[in-house]
């Protein structure tokens, strides 16, 4: 479904009267507030949690000689909400491709951004996360090098009728009944609003299974 559906499908939903909206951008009162209540279902959705496999992808830079520090925006990814850090890659060519070992900040700052190490350069073999949320490598690089791995991605909003949400298209209709939910508190309508909720209920639930990591089992107590 593309924003422009799902903003119809909610209207539909809602009992409200006509058949639009028409379109997402333009619109005023009722048809303004459906398009409203669709966005913020969709982000309600993300914002769930941070690690959906729909958020999920690749990226790949190159370094530059002895620059340390890299931002998201800076290697080209202002959509980037989180460094997936325990696979990140680094190689001249694939023959010497290796994994980048990942420190915690602190742990990385004392051990690391101290006295000479400071300013060593190398091949990078370790690297960690700022609290700015810039990607640190050590050694500083003395060689143009290629950098890759994956990451989240930051909500994702619509703007046109043609935009399709991230999430799988099975999946849509939960963006729908989010949706409903926001117009049923608004208009007090409590009826429409349990409606919403057990109809989203059952497509979260399979949206969870289908886009979350499989758990695993931790390590015995005893």
């Amino acid at each position: 479904m593309t924003f422009l559906q799902i903003c119809q499908r909610l209207r539909q939903e809602a009992g409200l009267s006509g058949t639009g909206p028409s379109a997402v951008t333009g619109q005023t009162g009722e048809m303004q507030r459906v398009v409203d209540w669709a966005l913020s279902g969709y982000h309600d959705i993300q914002d769930l949690h941070a690690t959906w496999r729909f958020l999920r992808t690749d990226f790949s830079f190159s370094t530059i000689a002895s620059i340390q520090e890299y931002t998201p925006t800076a290697v080209g990814y202002s959509d980037l909400a989180k460094w997936i850090c325990d696979d990140i890659r680094i190689y001249s060519s694939i023959s010497d491709e290796s994994i980048l070992e990942y420190l915690p900040w602190d742990d990385f700052r004392l051990g690391y951004m101290y006295g000479s190490s400071r300013t060593q350069e190398g091949r990078p073999s370790l690297c960690s996360v700022k609290p700015n949320n810039s990607l640190m490598l050590w050694q500083l690089p003395n060689a143009v090098l290629t950098v890759n791995g994956e990451y989240y991605k930051v909500t994702q909003t619509m703007t046109a009728n043609s935009d399709i949400p991230l999430i799988p298209p099975q999946f849509h209709m939960a963006i729908v009944w989010k949706g409903l939910m926001h117009y049923a508190y608004y208009a007090a309508a409590d009826e429409v609003y349990t409606h919403g909720e057990t109809q989203f209920n059952e497509k979260y639930t399979a949206l969870e299974l289908d886009q979350l990591e499989d758990m695993g089992w931790g390590e015995p107590l005893a």
